[in-house]
């Protein structure tokens, strides 16, 4: 049985940045990124500084807290931490969005772990249990909990026990008793899906893990298609991802002057590179910057995103709401813009064509692109589609050298909310056609 423990750090970031500048040690300090506070150190929290919190309520709770203003917020600054967890497992996934560890099958005993941290961080937030969604929910969950002044004590529970240190909280979460201690989970902490699809579940009515324990994934799949399957999973403690070794941070950049701008060519060039190495990106970060602080905008794809089209696509989109944000002011001049893809993992390509019909038996049949029945075929194909997805859900338009062409095919594009479709047509033996239902 694997043991994956998530390691939620108060100090540690405080610490690394106090070693790595002049900043005073005998004053309060906090660490931020983007006008939010990411760490503070023991001083800051008792004065009432808080992670999560903006820099002026830090200098209002604490006004002589010094703060460290980083334009990195993930973890890989924590170079002894890592060098030390890295030490005792090969395990080690490092959690940019929440700045956590995840660690799995350690050779020691956490305590130990522990032992060999001592002096780089204030309080540890640890959670032990064979689920990884489980143990970064739990230690966020019970790290809200410390920073509103709530009072954590040791004590033994229907799904585990909570052992409280010195310097730690430990939760420990039994096999086989995952689905019970999530019971009681708001659903802000599903941290895998994107922020619109939180917010359709909650629009549905529910607000707790136990709301979506009692249903399939097949009654949520028309309202947010395959994160389905990952919602039931992981409110239940089912789900089986596995904790990634400790590589490179694998990021690509792309940063386009707005005087000169050309987006297409910036995103060809990551398509290009994705297409020969077998890659796509989950997860894509849009930052604009100018003579005011940097605007960021995120979208995050259950599946890679790899094709020009669907990186423009989210691209455009999340540089649209930006510019959105800032219409109102029309002082502001951006200058730059830089775009991160994340999350970036083997993907397996094929191509399919709607417009093609084929004629014969399964064993030989031949390509008849001219076929009018195609198109009647395709027209039936897509009109179901519209039904089930909405009319939103197709972009219809000409593609052919020759405008003039009497070649149409329609592009289906990946969205959010659908996520994609595969494989819409279906044929029966001796090639009659039938419509998906």
């Amino acid at each position: 049985m694997r043991d994956v423990y998530y390691f939620k750090f108060i100090g540690a970031r405080t610490r690394q940045e106090k070693a790595d500048s002049a900043a005073h040690s005998r004053f309060p300090t906090a660490v931020a990124f983007q006008d939010i506070i990411l760490d503070c150190d023991e001083k800051a929290f008792k004065e009432g500084v808080r992670p999560g919190d903006t820099v002026r309520q830090a200098q209002l709770a604490s006004p002589s807290c010094q703060i460290i203003i980083t334009s990195d917020k993930s973890p890989y600054v924590l170079t002894s931490v890592i060098d030390v967890l890295s030490s005792v497992t090969l395990f080690v996934e490092l959690d940019e969005r929440d700045c956590g560890v995840f660690l799995q099958d350690p050779e020691k005993p956490l305590t130990e772990v522990l032992s060999l941290l001592d002096g780089m961080f204030d309080m540890a937030i640890v959670t032990k249990s064979r689920s990884k969604f489980l143990t970064k929910c739990s230690s966020i969950w019970v790290s809200q909990k410390v920073f509103k002044g709530h009072k954590i004590l040791s004590s033994k529970k229907s799904w585990g026990r909570i052992e409280v240190g010195n310097n730690y909280i430990l939760v420990d979460v039994e096999q086989g008793k995952e689905k019970t201690f999530l019971a009681n989970m708001p659903l802000a902490l599903l941290w895998p899906l994107p922020p619109d699809v939180i917010s359709i579940l909650y629009s549905l009515g529910f607000k707790t893990f136990k709301d979506l324990q009692q249903i399939s994934p097949s009654q949520l799949t028309y309202q947010i298609g395959d994160w389905a399957h990952t919602v039931i999973n992981c409110v239940n403690g089912e789900d089986i991802s596995l904790v990634n070794p400790l590589t490179a941070k694998l990021c690509i950049e792309k940063i386009v002057e707005l005087e000169n701008m050309d987006l297409d060519k910036a995103l060809k060039e990551v398509a290009e590179e994705f297409a020969q190495n077998g890659l796509g990106a989950k997860h894509i970060t849009v930052t604009l910057a100018g003579d005011f602080p940097p605007v960021v905008r995120e979208k995050k794809s259950i599946r890679p995103l790899y094709s020009f089209e669907s990186l423009k696509s989210v691209v455009s989109n999340l540089i649209q709401e930006v510019a959105n944000d800032l219409g109102n002011f029309s002082f502001r001049k951006p200058s730059t813009v830089s775009i991160f893809f994340r999350d970036i993992e083997q993907v397996s390509v094929r191509q399919m064509f709607l417009m093609e019909h084929f004629t014969g038996n399964r064993e030989n049949r031949r390509l008849d692109l001219g076929n009018s029945e195609a198109s009647v075929s395709l027209e039936s194909v897509l009109s179901d589609i519209e039904k089930k997805y909405g009319e939103s859900v197709l972009a219809w338009g000409w593609e052919c050298e020759q405008k003039q062409s009497d070649v149409f095919r329609p592009e289906i594009l990946r969205r959010e909310k659908m996520l994609s479709f595969w494989d819409p047509t279906r044929f029966r033996e001796g090639g009659e056609f039938t419509c998906p239902r």
